[in-house]
């Protein structure tokens, strides 16, 4: 059985906090679409991040890029001073846009939810970790996957990244994550 870490709460500085919505574009409108099912728990912490003032991105696959489906769901009630990156890898720092918008606003933590979660999430939170160092907040009711396998097995590999890595990952929910 692979491991299922336990939501615990999380507090985090808002002024050093990204919030990173992944790959949840217009198509997520879609009840067809699984990601369909992340848009009110995201829209509803989007409204408390915008609160707080945390900082805010939202990235979509490149192949949305000039499209209908590149906006962000309604929902989601998008501000002007919300970026959308379109990186064409899942680690979403690949495209080097990412890390200097962070590194701007002085951000140490980043909040990680989006779809999916082997894919998106995975990399860039492992990238947001390692290399880049920071704490990586990742509530398990703003993932998603195409199935249960992939996304049990993500949050199973959250825990056992080795050279650190596993211990830089916040896992936790919405709900029970407070801004200072």
């Amino acid at each position: 059985m692979p491991n299922r870490p336990i939501p615990k709460e999380v507090a985090v500085d808002a002024r050093s906090t990204a919030l990173l919505v992944l790959d949840l574009n217009a198509r997520c409108e879609n009840p067809d679409e699984r990601c369909h099912q992340l848009v009110e728990p995201v829209a509803k912490f989007l409204r408390r991040a915008r609160e707080r003032k945390i900082f805010i991105v939202y990235t979509a696959s490149d192949r949305y890029k000039g499209t209908a489906e590149e906006r962000m769901p309604r929902a989601f009630a998008q501000k002007p001073d919300e970026p959308v990156l379109f990186p064409p890898a899942f680690d979403k720092f690949y495209s080097g846009e990412l890390q200097p918008l962070l590194t701007a606003r002085g951000i140490k933590t980043v909040i990680v939810c989006g779809a999916s979660s082997n894919q998106a999430v995975l990399y860039t939170a492992t990238a947001a970790a390692r290399p880049f160092g920071y704490e990586v907040v990742i509530p398990v009711d703003g993932l998603i996957a195409r199935g249960d396998y992939e996304h049990e097995f993500t949050l199973h590999q959250f825990t056992i990244l080795p050279g650190g890595a596993a211990e830089k990952f916040k896992i936790t929910e919405f709900d029970k994550i407070r801004f200072s």
